[in-house]
């Protein structure tokens, strides 16, 4: 039947926590995962078999070969700033020493000049899902293969805690990917004992910086249970101020009998969060569906038996070996055998 099999996570990355001159060994662990979720290929509908992508000129029309494919930035209709790998790894190299820039957030720039065009809500899931996973083989295939001219950020493996903030002061819209970090072993659990207790006392969370995947992100540290999760952030510039879009909204005076009716209802739906209120119904329905469908499913050819006649002992099989050997071979063997007795010489007491 139908089942969905949850893989168990592995350490996605290895390295150290250090606050000053405090260091220890610790592991992540990603905190989510897309393992539960239902996803799909495109097939032919006539013979079922899985399709494949093909790259093609968008204006020529002709077929481009993988070392033909290089990064654009679009700057026009049909015009773009070729980036080369040289560059990219130039700007990843570029990496100010650990507390001489501030985290505050810069003041709001003017958007880059890229088309934006709207599209169906599932495409763009698909096509960031696509875009993703080939930014993903892109970023594995340079690092096993490109020999950069300029090196990468100087990746330390190492989270170092720069400073600290109030805890659950950042701002939700920052939070992007959740880990749970982790002490390696026994020698580093006194060293993260000491970095999770205080500051579960001072009720700080702390933020540094981590190189996941030769990238430099931000990553906000918080104390959780015996151990710490670590969620990576946005950057200031991807955060969009809310002043664009709620200083349009007019201050409106409500009756205080309306107001009190909300707060009824509130209260009436009012309750302790629990991860089970986050079902997801359409995930289910799928899930549903494809049972249904697996069930109609004629059952696959059972695997062919290997034969007995096959199973030979060994023994037989040297006895057949012996037996199957030309007459010839066996009496010159047997000869050579009688003339090395004749020709040894006989010992007498």
């Amino acid at each position: 039947m139908f089942a969905l099999e949850s893989v168990l996570s592995r350490a996605y990355w290895n390295g150290f926590l250090k606050l000053s001159f405090v260091s220890c060994p610790v592991a992540l662990y990603p905190a989510t995962t897309a393992a539960e979720r239902v996803s799909f290929r495109q097939v032919n509908r006539r013979t079922g078999h899985r399709l494949k992508h093909q790259l093609v000129d968008s204006i020529t029309g002709e077929t481009v070969e993988t070392h033909d494919k290089a990064r654009g930035y679009e700057v026009g209709e049909n015009r773009f700033l070729l980036v080369e790998d040289r560059e990219l790894d130039q700007a990843r190299s570029e990496r100010p020493p650990p507390g001489t820039v501030q985290l505050a957030e810069p003041p709001r720039r003017a958007p880059a000049p890229c088309a934006v065009r709207a599209a169906d809500p599932e495409e763009d899931d698909e096509i960031e899902e696509e875009q993703g996973r080939e930014e993903d083989a892109e970023e594995e295939e340079q690092e096993e293969n490109a020999a950069p001219l300029v090196p990468r950020p100087q990746n330390t493996r190492t989270i170092e805690i720069e400073r600290f903030v109030p805890a659950g002061q950042v701002d939700l819209r920052y939070l992007e990917k959740p880990y749970y970090v982790v002490p390696r072993g026994a020698v580093g659990q006194e060293a993260f004992a000491v970095i999770r207790d205080a500051m579960s006392r001072e009720k700080v969370d702390g933020l540094g910086r981590v190189v996941l995947s030769s990238r430099e992100r931000p990553m906000l540290l918080a104390v959780m249970g015996n151990g710490l999760c670590g969620v990576t952030l946005r950057f200031a510039h991807e955060v969009r101020k809310q002043d664009e879009y709620f200083s349009l909204i007019p201050e409106v005076k409500l009756p205080a009998e309306m107001v009190k009716l909300a707060q009824h209802i509130i209260e009436t739906k009012s309750a302790a969060f629990d991860p089970a209120m986050l079902e997801d119904h359409y995930r289910n329905a799928l899930v549903r569906i494809l049972r249904k469908k697996q069930a109609k499913m004629p059952a696959p050819p059972a695997p062919v038996a290997p034969s007995r006649e096959n199973v030979i002992n060994l023994m037989d099989a040297l006895r057949r070996s012996i037996a199957a050997e030309p007459s010839t071979k066996r009496s010159a063997a047997g000869s050579k055998a009688v003339r090395a007795k004749r020709r040894s010489p006989v010992r007498h007491r």
